[in-house]
């Protein structure tokens, strides 16, 4: 079980998160994502985000039963290269 200090993106405050879900962000790099312990204006839900390696995504991965190939791989063989 790996824990994980995040910052809230909005408060600027830090919690620990034990095994955060990681998440693949559009530019491609690896991310923690986890909700924040505490409510925004009018109830909305917060997130924190951290980067995180590639090697953590695939243990994710096999944590999670499901073995998924990085976008980088998936679009290389997309165009045919």
């Amino acid at each position: 079980m790996t824990k994980v200090l995040m910052t809230c993106m909005t408060t600027k405050t830090k919690f620990e998160v034990e095994d955060p879900p990681v998440i693949v962000l559009r530019n491609g790099r690896y991310a923690f994502k986890a909700p924040c312990p505490w409510e925004g204006k009018n109830g909305k839900q917060l997130h924190a985000f951290k980067f995180c390696s590639a090697e953590a995504h695939r243990n994710y991965e096999a944590t999670q039963g499901k073995e998924e190939e990085p976008p980088e791989l998936t679009r290389q063989k997309a165009e045919g290269n």
